[in-house]
């Protein structure tokens, strides 16, 4: 029984889709998201500065161009600033565009789930979870038990996606350059399988909450889950690129110190709390249609993801209380 008081503003009708939901539940805890995203920007210091490093090892490798003494020459050669390599004003404008184009590199790094401290991302998903599910919401008790009950997979899912993004990083960058139509080919699926992570990656640290099943069944499902769900994880990857990227870079064209500030805001209290909101809603829609809410953690990976169906197909649900709430191994 959850003893929980559970605020009035957590319920939805159950008349409405969850699309409604979706907006419903963010529009009333926006600041509540808003506090989550600055914690998440706090507490993954070090995997910012992770990123940095992947980004400045990586990047150069992966186009010659972005080497930051290429990169100025090419931005002077082309007129995007300056008009001679000796326009010290030029060559510090492109120096700012370098640093720029890292800043958004490593902002993707991170807010895109691929870089981050394990343990501190399964307390948040257990909000995020919690929130999905309509249940009652305190930040810092929900983010401790997501934290203390699984910071050993949260932890080896962290260090597994640190060594997926350098491989793909690392064979994207060798095989593009090649030269060759098969080496352009092999280089493009590591692009490809690049993208794809970061969506399996987000979909494992919301089941590691949801459900207790072990982390190999885990990516398994959350492989099922991104081949049956393929055309709306494309958009959850524009949706990640045009944030994380796109929309602070449009932002900072106008070249003023205001941009910047709104830039420092927009990733400091927004962005990376909603898009992170997205995917956990996705996937908590995905576990509860193909996941059985019983599932053990030792049962083979068929069983995980197909769980006990209805006739109508759909995952059956199990009712923990008198609330509604949906079974939950933590």
């Amino acid at each position: 029984m959850n003893l929980k008081k559970v605020p009035k503003e957590d319920f939805v009708p159950e008349q409405h889709g969850p699309v409604y939901n979706f907006f419903y539940t963010f529009k009333t805890h926006y600041m509540m998201v808003m506090s989550i995203n600055f914690l998440f920007a706090v507490f993954n210091i070090p995997m910012m500065l992770l990123a940095f490093v992947y980004t400045l090892w990586f990047l150069p490798r992966i186009n010659s161009v972005f080497e930051p003494n290429n990169f100025v020459q090419y931005m002077i050669d082309s007129g995007v600033v300056g008009n001679t390599a000796i326009n010290d004003v030029g060559s510090d404008a492109a120096f700012q565009i370098y640093y720029l184009v890292v800043l958004f590199c490593v902002m993707f790094l991170m807010g895109s789930g691929l870089l981050v401290i394990g343990p501190f991302q399964a307390g948040f998903s257990q909000i995020y979870r919690n929130l999905y599910r309509q249940e009652g919401i305190f930040i810092f008790s929900d983010f401790k038990d997501g934290l203390k009950n699984n910071w050993k997979q949260s932890l080896i899912a962290s260090i597994i996606s640190c060594v997926v993004t350098a491989l793909c990083l690392g064979a994207i960058g060798f095989y593009l350059n090649m030269g060759t139509k098969a080496g352009t080919a092999i280089g493009t699926f590591f692009l490809l399988l690049f993208f794809a992570f970061i969506v399996i990656q987000n979909m494992v640290y919301t089941m590691i909450v949801s459900r207790e099943i072990s982390l190999k069944n885990i990516y398994k499902n959350a492989l099922l889950f991104f081949l049956l769900k393929f055309g709306p994880c494309i958009g959850i990857i524009l949706l990640l690129i045009v944030t994380l990227v796109i929309i602070p870079a449009m932002l900072l064209v106008t070249t003023t110190y205001f941009a910047y500030a709104v830039v420092v805001f927009y990733y400091m209290t927004f962005i990376f709390g909603f898009d992170q909101f997205v995917i956990a809603y996705f996937t908590g829609e995905l576990i509860k249609e193909y996941i059985d809410p019983k599932t053990p953690a030792t049962e083979e990976p068929e069983d995980d993801f197909y769980g006990d169906y209805d006739e109508s197909g759909a995952g059956e649900s199990v009712d923990n209380d008198d609330t509604g709430e949906e079974g939950d191994a933590d």
